[in-house]
């Protein structure tokens, strides 16, 4: 005997099919003759009995046989649909394409649509430095699979409105009101069991920008459960038992030149090969500069790349003037800077002068006289994004970068750190 398809069932179908021909919600909405409304129901689980004429029409616009599209939905799950709202709550994926990012995006996806079969429930994470592009990588990804997820999608930035980080308990709190359950727990661990209770009951997905601890995301994961939780982090997270991890940083010169490429336009990008090249370096392949910079050339069609080179030859200016509307890369720098401890904040200061690698040696020179105290900070500013692997020295010792955007920060726009105590 056949079992009856559910709206989850449909709305996999339909996503697949339709991002199988590239097509956007809009652009099946066209085709079919339906609504974007409607197609967005039946791909977030919403219209539990769609009408038959409805998928015959977007069998046809899909170039399906009428059969590949489930014809009999009913309501998921063996106790019939919970009650209560479906958050819609994803703000809008990014129109421009993703340079560079496509397979990390197709395995987000892959991990987030698999939670159920896998029996899995750690999180996906990304993490990365300021301005690497995390936010749009996570909001492609929980888009392509929302139609996964018929009880809706949670999102919640946790970038802090003061210096403080968000707590545990507020996270809990604002996905129990997303979830329309009425809190009325005294205490942290009671709203805790109701969000576990919550999300064991349904398949939602929660997804977390701008987290900045474990402690943030521990409370939403949950033993066989059908939610999953996809986490944009601005440092290492790895306390977080069974994530799925993926670090980004600056793109590849090929990658970059091709962002640059899709927001100004091939034939402008080519006319002025030169200039294009010294924005690539001077963005250094950052998504969010390189985003800016392409948003810059194209609000000013009349002016020519080269005046934005010269502009971004000065490093002095360089990240303040990166900035287009709320866009500002400046912004997005002091976001990871200003939560840092500062012994971080006085190591990046003295370390800024140094061009190029640095390790151990140069730690012990102008920060602190301490060995195990320098590996202690350098391994803290690694995993708070501050800087990077460069590869090994001829000793085989690791060898350290500034990311390109820090280093420009701490030296001109950062405010005085107190001092660290000891070094010179």
């Amino acid at each position: 005997m056949t079992e009856t398809p559910t709206p989850e069932t449909l709305a996999a179908a339909l996503v697949d099919a339709r991002e199988a021909l590239g097509l956007t919600q809009e652009g099946l909405a066209e085709r079919s003759g339906l609504s974007v409304r409607a197609i967005r129901n039946l791909e977030t689980g919403h219209t539990a009995r769609p009408r038959k004429q409805s998928l015959l029409l977007l069998a046809r616009a899909l170039g399906l046989p009428p059969g590949r599209l489930p014809m009999s939905p009913r309501p998921c799950g063996p106790a019939g649909p919970v009650a209560g709202p479906v958050p819609a709550e994803l703000p809008a994926a990014p129109r421009h394409r993703l340079a560079g990012r496509e397979a990390l995006i197709a395995s987000l996806k892959g991990r987030l649509a698999g939670e159920e079969r896998r029996g899995t429930t750690g999180p996906a994470v990304v993490v990365g430095p300021p301005g690497a592009g995390k936010t749009s990588l996570v909001l492609r990804a929980a888009h392509g699979v929302r139609g996964r997820f018929p009880d809706g999608q949670v999102f919640v930035d946790l970038r802090p409105a003061s210096s403080l980080p968000v707590t545990p308990d507020a996270v809990v709190r604002r996905v129990l009101r997303s979830l329309g359950v009425t809190s009325t727990a005294d205490s942290a661990e009671e709203a805790a069991a109701r969000l576990r209770d919550a999300l064991s009951r349904r398949r939602v997905l929660v997804v977390l920008d701008n987290v900045d601890s474990e402690a943030q995301v521990r409370p939403l994961l949950v033993d066989e459960v059908r939610s999953a939780v996809l986490v944009a982090a601005r440092r290492e997270l790895p306390a977080l038992a069974g994530q799925l991890r993926h670090q980004v940083g600056a793109l590849a010169q090929p990658d970059a030149h091709r962002a640059l490429e899709d927001l100004v336009g091939v034939a402008r990008t080519r006319a002025e090969r030169s200039a294009a090249l010294s924005i690539l370096r001077s963005c250094a392949g950052l998504p969010l500069a390189l985003h800016i910079a392409g948003l810059w050339l194209t609000a000013r069609p009349h002016r020519s790349l080269r005046d934005l080179a010269d502009r971004l030859a000065d490093e002095r200016a360089r990240v303040p003037f990166l900035r287009v509307g709320d866009l500002s890369l400046r912004a997005s720098v002091t976001a990871y800077h200003r939560l840092l401890p500062p012994p971080l904040k006085e190591s990046l200061r003295r370390l800024q002068p140094v061009r190029g690698d640095f390790g151990v040696d140069d730690m012990l020179a102008r920060v602190t006289p301490s060995p195990d105290l320098a590996v202690d900070l350098l391994e803290d500013l690694l995993h708070r994004q501050m800087i990077h692997v460069a590869g090994a020295g001829r000793d085989g010792a690791i060898r350290y970068r500034l990311h390109d955007a820090v280093r420009l920060y701490v030296a001109h726009c950062a405010a005085e750190p107190r001092p660290l105590g000891t070094g010179t």
